[in-house]
């Protein structure tokens, strides 16, 4: 059986300890991994493919959103490659829970909580086996393509272009996934519950939340306590 190619981006420097942990899960799992960037990053787990982003948008194409992050960029980026290669597109701060022969067949979007009870498409795990003209992927890439990048604040081109397609295109053809599987941890719960003493949830997939972690001003080149949820999902 053919391996599950898994594309990742990461814009350039070195990895930190909490992106190589979760690029080591995939492999752990049996996913091909392919992590596609812009620079020279050597310290990246063994069997990961290091790939030239410039094969899929060039370079002059980055940008930064108005809060400083490549989020935007990021969301720009998992459509064209996509479009491209097919596959699942995950986010570097995503943990493989299951194996990849557990990943469903068909084509798939993950959703989350929102603070208020509802729920929106999230965009950090996107599986598009067969990529086609028209699909939601196309469709968002021709949109988040066009869009001022100078107006993007953080979820334009992302989350809310998803939600939105979703939402005006019923028959979409994408399997929606509750957040059980992907986005069990609320993001507002990051990264705290990820450091405490609870079971690991039973997901596919395990979102950290990364800019979470970043406004909570923890270091993700700390030691993970191996017997915290994270620490037993990374398999320290």
């Amino acid at each position: 059986m053919q391996a599950i190619n898994v594309n990742m981006l990461w814009v350039h420097g070195p990895l930190s300890g909490l992106e190589y942990a979760c690029l080591s899960s995939f492999v752990r799992q049996g996913y091909r991994v392919v992590l596609w960037t812009y620079g020279t990053t050597h310290n990246v787990p063994h069997n990961v493919e290091i790939q030239d982003a410039r094969e899929v948008l060039p370079e002059n194409t980055i940008f930064l959103n108005r809060q400083g992050s490549y989020a935007g960029f990021s969301d720009l980026f998992r459509y064209a490659v996509l479009r491209k290669c097919g596959g699942l597109y995950s986010d570097v701060d995503v943990v493989a829970i299951k194996p990849a022969t557990m990943l469903p067949k068909t084509s798939f979007l993950v959703s989350e909580r929102m603070r208020d009870g509802r729920t929106k498409i999230n965009g950090n795990l996107i599986y598009v086996p067969i990529p086609s003209n028209g699909d939601i992927v196309d469709l968002a890439y021709a949109y988040a393509n066009v869009f001022p990048k100078k107006d993007v604040i953080w979820s334009e081109i992302g989350p809310s272009l998803l939600t939105a397609i979703v939402g005006i295109y019923p028959h979409h053809g994408f399997k929606i996934m509750p957040p059980t599987f992907a986005n069990e941890i609320n993001w507002w719960d990051c990264p705290a519950r990820l450091l405490s003493d609870e079971q690991v949830p039973d997901c596919h997939f395990l979102h950290l939340y990364n800019e979470m972690w970043r406004k909570a001003n923890r270091d993700k080149n700390s030691p993970i306590d191996r017997h915290s949820l994270l620490g037993r999902a990374l398999h320290l």
